[in-house]
């Protein structure tokens, strides 16, 4: 077995039947197995699996085991040479595996890679390469620093700000949202240390892989979709104090000498402090800017019947078939669209388009568009993702539609056919 896959998922259905038919794209070819944990989703996540992807070696748990825990249930069970724990909101090109097995061949020395990754709005994700967060490290990432300087090379060693992403590095920590292991590390490092229930589990096993002699490498070759990497509500409180709880073990774990009792202290006050902003941030959205805008309507008030929304400029980048179930999407769910076409190959005998995908920039620009849907199922997956990165510093919504055009996906927004409108 060339290959494993192993991908924990909790409550994440729609994005979960996205991943796994980009997953089942990539392993053709490849001796590989596929598992999927689940804990105890109530959204139907096992159904669908059972229904839709039969192949896959479902586990399905009574509670939530947390990430380590569960992921840790497959990987006793995986036979593969290569290990991939995958997030399930993730969405891989067809040549992912190929080329991620072909640089761990040529790279006898690695014990773990990442790749690099962007947000649903085709925006590089900087976990996609991390430092050791040491005390020192820990602490301007805490406090903020590292934001302030995100190319220094000491104020952001957490980011790793100051290494080109565009270029292949020998990095300290692999993101748990694509880490690709070989056998050998998994076997001398052990098992995931399951005292981290959702965040820090990632650094922690990087650096134990490490410690045991293997390299972690940040792979450019390959990009990758992770669509919560922006969409995770790091503005909620829980998020704040779970993820630097999970720094503080890591750091007491692993520095738990002068340097830690040191820090410990300027650590737990930053948390307090990016907690209170956190407080502070909520309140904006959702009160303060809510607030105004009802102020405002009441002082200019619309006339009658302008409160309808207007149609966005919408490019539907398919062929003709799936243009055409897309636009029906969009009417049987009530979303004001107005749409063109965008090709998706040389071969399309119909010349009623906007142009083609290669021309992708310029035909975004002429037609004023300001969402883009991608259909999964008429086009590959590399060049979505390709697509969107290329499109990222423009002000566009972006969204794929399943490969059956049952729903679409975006970033922390998911609009099933027939329902009203898109939803969170």
């Amino acid at each position: 077995m060339d290959l494993s896959v192993i991908i924990v998922s909790y409550n994440v259905r729609f994005f979960l039947d996205l991943c796994l038919y980009s997953v089942k794209k990539a392993a053709e070819g490849i001796s590989c197995e596929i598992f999927v944990v689940d804990n105890n989703s109530p959204d139907g996540s096992c159904s669908m699996i059972t229904r839709d992807y039969p192949e896959v070696k479902l586990i399905a748990n009574k509670d939530n085991k947390g990430f380590a825990a569960a992921n840790n249930q497959a990987i006793k069970q995986a036979s593969g040479k290569y290990l991939l724990l995958l997030n399930p909101d993730t969405f891989i090109g067809e040549d992912t595996f190929r080329k991620c097995i072909n640089f761990m061949e040529s790279h006898a020395d690695a014990g773990a890679m990442g790749v690099m990754m962007i947000n649903g709005k085709g925006k590089f994700l900087p976990e996609s390469k991390r430092g050791l967060p040491d005390p020192e490290t820990a602490f301007y990432r805490i406090s903020g620093l590292s934001y302030l300087f995100p190319r220094s090379d000491r104020f952001n060693r957490y980011y790793l700000g100051n290494l080109d992403k565009t270029e292949t590095h020998a990095v300290d920590i692999i993101a748990g949202a694509f880490m690709f292991l070989r056998r050998e590390a998994v076997l001398k490092a052990g098992l995931p240390d399951e005292s981290f229930f959702m965040y820090g589990e990632d650094i922690d096993y990087s650096y134990r892989i490490m410690k045991e002699g293997f390299k972690n490498y940040y792979y450019h070759g390959v990009k990758i979709l992770h669509f919560k990497g922006e969409s995770t509500r790091k503005e909620n409180i829980d998020f704040v104090v779970n993820f630097y709880r999970a720094m503080l073990i890591f750091v007491r774990k692993h520095f738990n000498d002068g340097s830690f009792k040191k820090m410990s202290f300027a650590i737990r006050t930053s948390i307090f402090f990016r907690a209170g902003l956190s407080v502070i941030h909520r309140f904006f959205k959702r009160i303060y800017i809510p607030l105004l805008t009802c102020i405002s309507s009441i002082i200019h008030p619309r006339k009658a019947g302008s409160g309808r929304s207007r149609p966005v400029k919408t490019a539907i980048v398919s062929d003709i078939e799936g243009y055409r179930k897309v636009t029906e999407f969009l009417l049987s769910s009530g979303i004001p669209a107005e749409t063109v076409r965008i090709s998706t190959g040389m071969n399309d005998p119909d010349k009623n388009n906007a142009g083609k995908i290669h021309n992708f920039n310029e035909i975004l620009t002429e037609n004023r568009i300001s969402q883009v849907i991608f259909t999964a199922g008429r086009m590959s997956a590399s060049v979505i993702i390709d697509s969107m990165y290329n499109i990222s510093d423009r002000r566009v919504t972006i969204r794929i539609s399943s490969a059956d055009e049952g729903f679409l996906i975006g970033s922390g927004s998911v609009t099933q056919k027939g329902s009203e409108g898109f939803t969170k």
